[in-house]
């Protein structure tokens, strides 16, 4: 029976699979997805994360969901993929990422945290759906962010009754990520999360960033925004229309192993 490698890290909880690309060369990487982010038949995983070459920027990060949908970002997988590279030596500190939202900077720090420009945000306009009042935002990928005033509704939120209809309502033809959220402060949101093509999850970086840019777009909250998730707190940065929105959050190693297949 046939094996591959993989790394698994995380960034707040939100966690990935990573596997070199001679190690999934021809394979199904759908089926991997699927298969190998299974939290009871397979090893558990957010997605699955694979550096590649690139002749736009230092590497290229194809990624898939759980769900074995590809997706165009990921935040938080992001972060893990620079330490992953950085602790063996293949990027410099300050390198950039070619994504399916186009190229990302990357400030690698020396605890293994790093600081992404997530690139200039679109705010999309306004939905009402099953009683929310949404804001569309895209970080490089689609999100539709509610905020509400009590925190206690937030953290009561049953994600996997509300979230999969938004996700796929026909106003999202693509699908969406769906973030609850309550501002704390000028400077602290309080935010759960359901993704797209992942369900619920204990974090998302650019759902981070698009929760931040409502709030600061909406008047709500001011740069900088600390992001509280399910797990953990990652900080964005956003200067306002027509600005780049940079997140800054740690990456932490799981685990390596062998997967059969």
């Amino acid at each position: 029976m046939a094996s591959v490698r993989f790394t698994k890290m995380h960034g707040c909880g939100n966690d990935f699979l990573i596997f070199e690309p001679e190690e999934v060369e021809g394979a199904d990487l759908s089926g991997l997805a699927r298969r190998a982010c299974e939290r009871r038949f397979g090893v558990g995983a957010d997605g699955i994360l694979i550096p590649a070459g690139s002749d736009a920027a230092d590497v290229k990060m194809i990624y898939y969901n759980s769900d074995g949908s590809v997706a165009e970002m990921c935040g938080n997988g992001i972060r893990c993929l620079a330490r992953y590279l950085g602790d063996r030596g293949r990027v410099q500190s300050a390198f950039t990422v070619e994504t399916g939202a186009g190229l990302k900077k990357i400030l690698l720090r020396e605890d293994g945290s790093s600081r992404v420009d997530l690139g200039v945000p679109a705010v999309r306009g306004r939905i009402a759906l099953y009683g929310y009042a949404f804001l569309r935002v895209s970080t490089g990928n689609p999100h539709a962010v509610t905020f509400l005033g009590d925190e206690r509704v937030v953290e009561e939120l049953d994600l996997g009754e509300i979230g999969p209809a938004v996700e796929r309502h026909p106003a999202f033809p693509e699908g969406t990520n769906v973030e609850f959220a309550h501002v704390r402060g000028a400077h602290e949101i309080r935010m759960r999360i359901w993704e797209r093509g992942a369900g619920a999850t204990l974090a998302s970086g650019t759902g981070s960033g698009a929760t931040a840019v409502a709030a600061i777009h909406r008047r709500l909250a001011e740069s900088p925004v600390r992001v509280v998730l399910d797990g953990g707190t990652v900080e964005v940065e956003w200067a306002g229309e027509g600005e780049p929105v940079y997140m800054s959050g740690p990456a932490e190693y799981v685990c390596e192993g062998e997967l059969l297949i």
